[in-house]
């Protein structure tokens, strides 16, 4: 009996210890699925309602504000590396030592970054108008500038502040106190009163941007201006906006000297927020518009010189000296949102790698190269949308159609028509679920047969719009027409407003003014939490360690080398593709084809070293601080079928990594089956294919050190759906034991 009872004691025990090993083992719990989020029912408040009908008019202080796009600076010339790259020393530039004594920020050679969400407050300082300093015909006032959603600044009429007489008056919002005399209880005779801010920071060179709505009063003047100098010496840089008008100015003044230019932007509101950025060096000013550029002068041969630093950056709200304005149209506010200030590297200042060689777009470059997850994409479309967990486009407002008929990848996609400003793609969800709840939104998109897409894309919740990204931020170069896009947009990249709702229900995509855009194209639409981590076992090599392993390279043709020493990897030899479209890389699997259920994508480790002929064509005559833009690598990966004859639809690697691939470092993709268009049931894959279309240039080399088909990990196990029958706290595990061996050794 006794035998028997040590037994079951044992059995149980055993039980007991493996089941607590199974369940508390360490796992990241995976994200909740939108079905087991809880809908809150907080009020939004300060959000932006989302009006389905209306056009954009007239800027309130809550005019829709998106964030400031980046804009590329100068690149550098391209350096050539050495023979022998590793993947941590590729990325090192050797510089000459800088003398310690020596602060380059004493000469204005460089400056301090800045970068202000001006809804939280600023280091901007309010303006007065006194009888000593009294610069427009209209009075500055401290109280027309205030803080809310976003910095406004308000022209109106009769209106001074502190009321009559009040002599000095107080304004606070800004994270400071400005404190200054009225002087004059009648406005300095003045029947208007106006506003302008400065910030507190000297700046130099660099890259100066804002996100502003303009005021949309006729007679009134919106300017942004960074200057320096006084009478006689004044000088500036400067973006001006007059209300009504669909003329945008803007220009420079070195030492009284103004040189003025003006453009006509079509289809845009000013009084909607829209991107003012302009770049400033010691030869070169280039204005920019939305990203897009409207100007450029070099100063060092036409045109006076540029202004010098230091500068004190302005944002002004004045009346038209030469045009009265109807009392009707008053109060009207001017509102902005962002100011980034970007200065140039000091010369003592360690170069980033990531900035260097994968330029703006920060997004792509985190996507692909921090640490990889084993959470697998949560899918709002692929081909069909998500009913199941509760996603319909059925609150979008414009043509839409699932189709495959035109810029098919794999099977259908989205087809949606951005005819005027008041149309949006809207996926939404019956049930909000957290923010934070995954890294990136992600999509491909397609500009169909107009191209050129102008888009922002906002977070929702309920009815309201509660934070915005500009589209253009992710592609570099745009949408161009007829190429598909992945776009990767880092959740963190959406301002909350306000910054308590921490709830979404879906996304929208509209355009960022009234203009026809014509149909886009949508495709594999999802969150994702980043790149998906390979098992380095068992992986089907093709090319790695130097050799050939699975891959015949008979069928390639022309300058193509797979035993290449020019840029080993790790030591190793690699494969080295001059990038002319005459010359093709080509790979046949040599242990026949492989399907798409035995693996789940394929591994590229890549080094881009550009030719500057290609990169900087029509820019050969100019010095490398003086070339404005870089021609992004044109080269494509694609699959052959299953008796390696034929290619599936291509991918392009620039498209791939948000518009410019990264040169002069290694790059190590991981690429799912869906993201080559092969991710349809049976496909069988015949071997590898890297090429170009583009003729008549040399773009560069490609150096490729490993290709290898690969098996995703396995994905965590949510902690919640294991069972709880066996859970037991570690104490009452111990419990059990002792009680356990106290019966099967004592009695």
């Amino acid at each position: 009996m006794i035998k028997n009872l040590k037994l079951i004691l044992l059995l149980i025990l055993v039980i007991l210890f493996l089941s607590n090993d199974l369940v508390n083992c360490k796992i990241t719990p995976t994200p909740k699925t939108l079905d087991e989020s809880i809908e809150t029912k907080e009020p939004v408040v300060g959000s932006e309602e989302i009006v389905e009908t209306t056009k954009p008019s007239v800027a309130t202080k809550s005019s829709p504000i998106t964030k400031a796009p980046i804009i590329t600076k100068k690149p550098t010339a391209t350096v050539k590396p050495a023979v022998d790259v590793d993947e941590d020393s590729s990325n090192s530039i050797s510089k000459k030592p800088v003398d310690p004594k020596f602060d380059p920020k004493s000469l204005f050679l460089c400056g301090n970054d800045i970068d202000e969400d001006l809804s939280e407050g600023s280091n901007f300082n309010a303006a007065t108008s006194t009888a000593q300093d009294d610069p427009y015909q209209c009075y500055l006032s401290p109280k027309n500038v205030e803080y809310g959603k976003a910095m406004t600044l308000t022209l109106e009429s009769k209106s001074c502040g502190g009321g009559e007489g009040s002599g000095d008056e107080e304004v606070k919002g800004s994270g400071k106190s400005v404190v200054s005399a009225v002087g004059s209880s009648s406005c300095l005779d003045h029947k208007i009163s106006c506003a302008e801010v400065e910030h507190s920071d000297k700046m130099t060179y660099g890259v100066y941007s804002v996100i502003m709505a303009a005021a949309p009063a006729s007679n009134t003047v919106t300017k942004i201006y960074a200057s320096t100098g006084g009478k006689g010496q004044y000088s500036d840089i400067y973006f001006k906006v007059e209300g009504n008008t669909t003329v945008l100015k803007y220009g420079y003044t070195s030492y009284g000297k103004v040189t003025e230019f003006k453009n006509t932007i079509s289809g845009s509101s000013f009084s909607i927020a829209n991107n003012y950025t302009f770049y400033y060096s010691q030869d070169t000013l280039i204005w920019y518009f939305n990203t897009r550029q409207q100007g450029e002068i070099n100063t060092k041969y036409a045109g006076p010189k540029s202004p010098p630093p230091p500068l004190r950056f302005r944002i002004s709200l004045t009346n038209n000296e030469n045009k009265q304005i109807k009392d009707s149209l008053l109060p009207t506010v001017a509102s902005v949102k962002t100011f980034t200030y970007e200065s140039v590297k000091c010369p003592s200042d360690s170069e980033s790698s990531d900035e260097n060689n994968w330029g703006p777009q920060k997004a792509s470059y985190k996507y692909f190269s921090s640490n990889c997850t084993t959470y697998r994409p949560y899918w709002i479309f692929n081909e069909t949308l998500n009913e199941e967990d509760g996603w319909t486009t059925k609150l979008s407002n414009g043509t839409l159609r699932i189709q495959n008929t035109y810029f098919e990848r794999i099977g259908d996609n989205i087809a949606f028509g951005f005819n005027e400003y008041a149309k949006n793609l809207r996926f939404s969800n019956r049930i909000s679920f957290p923010i934070k709840r995954h890294k990136y939104l992600m999509f491909w998109m397609n500009g169909g047969f107009k191209g050129g897409q102008s888009l922002a894309i906002y977070l929702t919740y309920k009815k309201s719009k509660i934070g915005s990204v500009n589209l253009g931020d992710f592609v570099i170069g745009g949408i161009q027409k007829e190429h598909w896009y992945k776009v990767i947009i880092p959740m963190k990249a959406f301002q909350i407003t306000p910054p308590t709702i921490t709830q979404m229900d879906g996304f929208m995509i509209q355009p960022t003014y009234d203009g026809y855009m014509d149909m886009a194209y949508f495709d594999d639409v999802m969150f994702s939490n980043g790149s998906i981590c390979m098992e380095p076992l068992g992986q089907m090599d093709v090319f790695k360690n130097g050799q050939l392993e699975n891959g015949d390279p008979t069928q390639s043709i022309a300058n193509v080398n797979f035993d290449s020493v020019a840029m080993k990897y790790k030591g190793k030899a690699t494969i080295e593709y001059q990038i002319e479209n005459v010359n093709k890389l080509q790979l046949n699997f040599m242990n026949g084809s492989i399907g798409i259920d035995e693996y789940d994508g394929v591994i590229f480790n890549m080094f881009y070293y550009p030719d500057n002929a290609y990169i900087y064509q029509g820019q050969e005559d100019l010095e490398s601080s003086q070339h404005t833009y870089q021609r992004p690598l044109d080269c494509k990966i694609c699959l052959l079928d299953q008796v390696g004859t034929h290619e599936f639809p291509c991918l392009s690697l620039s498209e791939y990594v948000g518009g410019v691939f990264p040169s002069n470092k290694w790059i190590q993709l991981s690429i799912p089956w869906n993201d080559l268009a092969v991710d349809f049931y049976g496909a069988q894959i015949g071997g590898v294919v890297v090429k170009t279309d583009l003729g008549g240039i040399h773009q560069g080399t490609l150096y490729i050190s490993q290709i290898s088909a690969a098996k995703y990990k396995p994905p965590h196990v949510d902690e919640s759906d294991s069972s709880d029958a066996f859970k037991l706290p570690t104490t009452h595990l111990l419990s059990v034991l002792l009680i356990s061996f106290y019966f099967l050794f004592i009695f």
